[in-house]
């Protein structure tokens, strides 16, 4: 076995790892990563085009760590930052430095091309993920909340063109 991971950025010749490592986070989440779920995320780390990113931690020069990534705008600042969407570990290679090296690696991407944060959002019940994260960054004081596209009721028409008239979306 490798004594020190090595990250790089995910590249054609780590596909069929990628795509092994992603199934089995996706299950581990409570869903699944079927055929055309694959080859959409799959499609988006291949396109230049596209937000995604993606780098994998190799052991024994195969994939058995995976991190998703993409730049974010931060209005509240007028800066860029890192959302990393999607940290695993292949369940044989975690406690052996790969899920740290993952998240260093984003750290560097983001230093390297100026953004001022990383972020990432864990289950408040993956408490041994959270003593990693503990360590080596600092917990957010906020809440996430996900809500379904189009529940709100709205008075008016929404023209993304124009400006933003808040008056005409209720609130509460």
């Amino acid at each position: 076995m490798s004594a020190q991971p090595s990250v790089v950025a995910v590249t054609v010749e780590h596909r069929e790892g990628w795509h092994r490592l992603f199934a089995d986070y996706c299950m581990g989440g409570g869903g699944e990563a079927g055929p055309e779920h694959l080859a959409t995320v799959w499609g988006w780390l291949m396109s230049p085009a596209a937000q995604t990113r993606g780098l994998v931690a190799l052991a024994d020069g195969l994939p058995a760590g995976l991190a998703n990534y993409r730049v974010f705008e931060r209005p509240i600042t007028g800066t860029t930052g890192v959302w990393i969407d999607d940290l695993f570990v292949d369940r044989a290679y975690r406690r052996r430095g790969l899920a740290r090296a993952l998240v260093e690696g984003v750290r560097l991407v983001a230093r390297e091309e100026g953004h001022d944060v990383v972020r990432w959002t864990t289950r408040r019940s993956n408490t041994d993920a959270r003593r990693l994260y503990d360590r080596i960054a600092t917990e957010a004081p906020v809440v996430v909340y996900n809500a379904t596209p189009g529940s709100a009721q709205r008075v008016g028409r929404i023209d993304p063109t124009e400006p933003c008239d808040h008056s005409e979306v209720p609130i509460g």
